[in-house]
This record gives structure tokens, sequence and C-alpha cells, in this order.
């Protein structure tokens, strides 16, 4: 992810998720946890260590980032729509 989609995430969770810094922590480095996390499937001990932070305090903001993304479903995820028969789109021909 580079940077500018980085801070948009961080952006949006903050005006729309509701996710707030705490005196020691930023809403940035909150969300880097969080996909630190999710992208290299580390524990909370690894990200412990690599953020300098106590064990419950990991815990404590990644529950708090995947609430807000998870009250900001509707936005994240579209449920697709399904492509009708009479569609005249090439792209579609070959799935029918």
């Amino acid at each position: 992810m580079d940077r500018v989609t980085f801070h948009k995430l961080c952006f949006m969770l903050q005006t729309v998720g509701g996710l707030k810094s705490s005196k020691r922590v930023t809403v940035s480095e909150k969300v880097a946890m969080f996909l630190s996390v999710l992208t290299h499937h580390t524990k909370n001990i690894c990200i412990k260590f690599h953020f300098k932070r106590s064990g419950q305090t990991v815990s404590k903001h990644f529950h708090a980032v995947l609430h807000c993304v998870l009250r900001m479903h509707s936005l994240f995820l579209v449920k697709p729509q399904a492509v009708g028969e009479d569609s005249t789109d090439v792209r579609w021909q070959k799935f029918r």
C-alpha cells in the first residue's frame, strides 16, 4: 500500500469510522499495527516488539480499528450485481 492510500484509509477511519488518537498512539500507528497483523499474519508478540508497545496495547488498538472497519463495512464491501442475459458488453460474452 502506498502512502497516499494509507493516509486516505486513516482519514476515512477517523471521519467516518470514528477512530481517534489516544494519548500515546496516533491513528496512523493504530492502522499500521492493524494492517501489519492482517498482511503478514503475525502474532501480537511480533507486533509488540516491532512497534515497541505492550501486548495489551497492541490488542486494544487492533480491536479498535477492527470495530471501525466493521462499522464501515458497507463502504468497503459492495455486493456485486449479476450480469443480465441481454448484456451487450463484449467482456461477458464468454461467461454465458
